[in-house]
């Protein structure tokens, strides 16, 4: 799903993985009005860099652009 790509911090080789099920994180854009029953975006992938600890997660944009409208 991801390129390999360096660490933008430390220039390292990051490493891919996933979101673990048991982990409640999502991503609720500040464009949307409360309540955001429905609204969230759960993250789908993450990126990490063994060297620093430098982390990336990624979510399904085009989840994004349906829960936005657009």
């Amino acid at each position: 799903m991801l390129r390999n790509l360096t660490c933008p911090k430390c220039n390292h080789e990051m490493d891919e993985g996933s979101i673990s099920e048991s982990t409640r994180l999502n991503y609720a854009s500040n464009k949307l009005t409360r309540p955001f029953v429905g609204k969230f975006v759960p993250l789908a992938a993450a990126r990490a860099c063994p060297a620093c600890g430098y982390v990336e997660l990624y979510l399904d944009p085009q989840r994004l652009t349906q829960v936005l409208g657009q």
